[in-house]
């Protein structure tokens, strides 16, 4: 088995070399045109001084480019971080600052080069090296960021075909580029002679414009967040080319049987992506995560470590290949989270990673998600951690204390409710616009409710449970104008 994508992607490249390997809506590229130019910006890029332990960051949108980029960054032995335009400004400031970059790869520096299509080139990718490092929040506004090896990537990708993708597939890559979700989708395609079709930002949140590019473009494979899968289901699927729908990142329910196959999936940065899967055929209330993938071992465990009896809720521990290195300049974390594995010494399941996600295994061994062990929770399929909203809204030198809560409206949404306590009239729509500054769009909280306190618990810590959902909470536009 190859164990980096470079690897992989050259004798890819040599089988499918006239095919599409990714578009973007405006420009496209061949397996061979990938290779090639990823070759060229390698070389460059040495010449520049780039070399194993660098990192770049890649700033070049949901374009051809950004996939070039990334593989020619990968074969000069360096990793990359990849900052979206969509996040404040501020927030793309502080992930260059924490990874202490080599280099940015923007649009304009990318546009700016005399490009050639050089054939042979050298790969200093390896196993072992780090690929790339994904971001997520932090409890105290600060991001982690995730340290991704290539042999963790090339792990996830070997479990693509539980979700049936093949060199035939038109895989429509959804998720925002720092996410991992969208690297799996990106590369594991790539690896098995299929295409990827980038769909364009301005399409992403609108589900009429999302089914017209479905259509268009003869998508195969895409994934969708399950309030966005819920309205495809309205959608004539005889119109599309869909073959397989994955839907996850929150609570799955109210889908039905289509003609597509729909799978809900669960997956962590941690683990570098695809985790556990389960395959929808019939209507249900809600819908397991189903099992793990092959090449990892879950253990569910209580609060002193303990395996559970089968049956029993417990926080889920993960072991294998897929395990990344750990959290970037935070030892303290790593070793909090990533710690050596009790229950087994083989090979490659040394150390397991504690997801602090309650599950519970059924008769039939497929898992089902609980909870959260922490104020943490899915807003829009993103994963968002409350403490790190709570510090944002903090930063207004009139809110005295704050709290942010999730609650799930009756078609199944989360909506992240804030809640401060403040001397006097705080105007909510301007503290909104405020953190736009500051904090991505999903991290910011629908409505902001104010209290004369806020409750607090027998240990005198605020007491995030005895928050109560405001009664418009179904009514989603008119919660934003009132509160």
């Amino acid at each position: 088995m190859k164990h980096t994508f470079c690897q992989i992607f050259r004798e890819t490249a040599i089988d499918y070399a006239e095919k599409l390997a990714v578009s973007d809506g405006e420009r496209s590229v061949t397996y061979q045109e990938l290779e090639e130019y990823s070759n060229f910006l390698a070389e460059y890029l040495r010449g520049l001084g780039i070399r194993n332990g660098n990192t770049i960051a890649i700033q070049t949108g949901r374009t051809v480019a950004s996939i070039i980029a990334m593989i020619g960054v990968w074969k000069t032995g360096a990793c990359f971080v990849f900052l979206d335009d969509s996040y404040p400004e501020t927030r793309n400031e502080k992930l260059k600052e924490d990874c202490g970059y080599n280099l940015v790869i923007t649009r304009g520096w990318m546009d700016g080069l005399d490009w050639k299509r050089v054939q042979e080139s050298r790969d200093d990718s390896r196993p072992e090296k780090l690929a790339l490092l994904i971001y997520t929040s932090g409890t105290t506004s600060r991001p982690k960021g995730v340290m991704i090896e290539h042999r963790n990537l090339c792990a996830s990708f070997e479990n693509y075909k539980r979700l049936g993708f093949c060199k035939e597939d038109r895989n429509c890559v959804f998720a925002n580029f720092g996410f991992v979700a969208a690297m799996y989708d990106i590369f594991a395609t790539l690896s098995i002679g299929g295409s990827v079709v980038l769909i364009p930002e301005w399409r992403r949140r609108n589900i009429g414009l999302i089914t017209e590019f479905l259509e268009k473009e003869k998508i195969t494979v895409t994934f969708l967040p399950p309030h966005m899968a819920r309205k495809l289901m309205e959608y004539d699927s005889s119109k599309l080319a869909l073959r397989t729908l994955l839907v996850g990142s929150e609570a799955v329910h109210g889908l039905r049987r289509q003609s597509y196959r729909i799978y809900n999936v669960y997956a962590a940065s941690e683990l570098c992506a695809l985790t556990a899967c389960y395959e929808i055929v019939d209507a249900r209330g809600s819908y397991p995560i189903g099992t793990l993938n092959e090449n990892l071992k879950g253990y569910i465990v209580d609060e002193a470590g303990n395996q559970v009896e089968p049956g029993q809720e417990g926080e889920l521990w993960l072991a294998g290949p897929q395990v990344s290195r750990g959290y970037l300049k935070r030892p303290d974390l790593t070793e909090k989270q990533y710690i050596p594995n009790p229950f087994s010494q083989e090979p490659g399941y040394e150390r397991v990673f504690k997801t602090r996600d309650i599950v519970r295994q059924d008769k039939e061994g497929n898992l089902n998600y609980i909870s959260r062990l922490d104020n943490m929770y899915k807003i829009r399929g993103f994963r968002v951690e409350g403490g790190a909203v709570e510090s944002a809204v903090l930063r207004c030198p009139e809110i005295k204390e704050a709290a942010v809560r999730a609650f799930t409206d009756e078609g199944g949404v989360n909506i992240l409710c804030g809640y401060f306590a403040a001397d006097v009239d705080i105007d909510v729509k301007k503290l909104k616009e405020e953190l736009k500054a500051i904090l991505p769009y999903y991290m910011i909280p629908t409505c902001f409710i104010r209290m004369e306190s806020l409750p607090r618990n027998m240990n005198n810590k605020i007491d995030r449970n005895a928050l109560v959902p405001p009664k418009e909470l179904n009514d989603h536009k008119l919660l934003e104008k009132l509160y």
